[in-house]
């Protein structure tokens, strides 16, 4: 018997009344592209494409009241289309044994659907009637699994922006050329198309691009804002520079007014040209040469250089040997960032910079007493240029750097914050100790 099932050319299977394979030819375990004795005592609708598995289950219920049920499903190996026919061979109180005959779909579309399966863009196939044929995963991962099931009239179930261009396809023997559709989420495609021609179906190619477009409409604002911020620091040099030319450079009072102008604008375009030159540094993914540095020495000197206003005070709650592995330079603009930040928004009471070891990593937190954030600003307080108040003081980098410089350092940050009561932002490092 066993020989007589092998020299069959067609794949036969035997299962048991729960879909268990029970017994199996050469043909079938070749079709199913495992060895024979791995194919016993499994479902055969775990051999199966997950979305054919629910038609096998159906298949095998039908039987109570069919002699011959045949589906057509693709094997779990390498996509393989497959026609099963289901048979029932011998009824027992105990069991239902079903012979299956496992045939290689032979049709023109086969090695149009191998294609669509493994192209890495998501694909549709589409009949003259705007029906599904074939859909690949990625279109699955983009449209949904109900939009793109086999046989699903895709004219009527796809998002409506996507509707029209598929009756296109299938009404006009012309190509669609990419184009871009913006749908009701918010989401953007990339959409192009070969339109149907005899017996070969129309092909969908959808592209999802809406992080290419974020990241232009971010990179569109950043030079937008870069340029506006840089305006106002060379207006007001330009404008001190002309009024001392006009005669005030020959009074004392006025001449030193004025070059003091002059030297705190360019102080703040100093400041301006090295925040832009961090953030394109770090989103350029430069590497950052990273050392052993300790932190009291690095925060110490933070302090120093920091300005409060009167009346609000500075704590500094670092153990002594705390140490973290990072690069000096971007730890230092990160830190000098997030109390600056802190600094102007405090205007009574204190700022606190603590560091603590916490399951093998580094938290460096700074809190102020400050108005606190809203909960609609919390989740945008990194973007470059943004600032709560239009017309507060800075540039709106400061967070941008920070976040950038850590991030870069292979740590996190986050920030927790409750208004009226101010905000904490807290930095993550690896640690490190000093050995001898």
């Amino acid at each position: 018997m066993r020989s007589l099932l092998d020299a069959a050319p067609s794949g036969l299977l035997a299962l048991d009344d729960e879909g268990i394979i029970v017994e199996a030819n050469t043909a079938a375990a070749a079709m199913l592209g495992h060895d024979r004795k791995r194919l016993l005592g499994r479902p055969l609708a775990a051999l199966v494409m997950l979305d054919d598995r629910p038609s096998v289950r159906r298949g095998l219920g039908r039987l109570a009241s069919r002699d011959l049920v045949t589906l057509e499903v693709r094997s779990l190996s390498e996509h393989q289309a497959l026609v099963v026919t289901f048979q029932v061979a011998v009824a027992t109180p105990r069991r239902i044994a079903v012979a299956i005959n496992l045939a290689q779909q032979q049709h023109e579309g086969s090695q149009t659907n191998e294609f669509i399966l493994r192209f890495p863009s998501a694909v549709v196939a589409l009949d003259s009637e705007t029906r599904v044929l074939v859909a690949n995963p990625r279109a699955r991962t983009i449209l949904g699994r109900d939009v793109i099931r086999k046989g699903t009239d895709f004219g009527s179930s796809a998002p409506v922006e996507l509707r029209a261009i598929a009756r296109r396809l299938v009404q006009f023997a012309a190509p669609l050329r990419p184009l871009e559709v913006t749908l009701a989420d918010a989401r953007v495609l990339r959409v192009s198309g070969i339109a149907a021609a005899r017996n070969d179906p129309a092909l969908l190619f959808i592209e999802d691009v809406s992080a290419q477009h974020r990241q232009e409409r971010i990179m569109r604002e950043f030079l937008r804002n870069a340029a506006h911020q840089l305006r106002t620091p060379l207006a007001g040099i330009t404008a001190a520079v002309e009024t001392l030319q006009s005669g005030a450079k020959d009074q004392p009072e006025n001449r030193d007014r004025f070059l003091a102008h002059v030297e705190r604008h360019a102080e703040r375009l100093t400041r301006l040209a090295r925040g832009l030159l961090m953030l394109a540094r770090t989103q350029a993914g430069e590497d950052a040469p990273m050392d052993f540095v300790e932190l009291r020495p690095l925060v110490d000197r933070l302090v120093a250089d920091a300005e409060p206003r009167e009346g609000v005070g500075i704590r500094v709650d670092c153990e002594a040997g705390l140490a973290t592995l990072a690069s000096p330079e971007l730890l230092s603009e990160a830190l000098a960032a997030l109390l600056g930040n802190a600094l102007d928004h405090t205007r009574a009471g204190e700022v606190t910079i603590s560091a603590a070891r916490m399951d093998g990593r580094v938290a460096l937190t700074v809190t102020d007493t400050g108005p606190g954030i809203l909960p609609e600003f919390v989740g945008r307080v990194f973007e470059p240029f943004f600032r709560i108040s239009p017309s507060g003081e800075g540039y709106g980098l400061g967070l941008a750097i920070a976040a950038e410089a850590v991030h870069a350092m292979g740590g996190d940050i986050d920030v927790s914050s409750v208004v009226g009561a101010g905000s904490s932002f807290t930095v993550r490092l690896p640690s490190a100790t000093l050995v001898g």
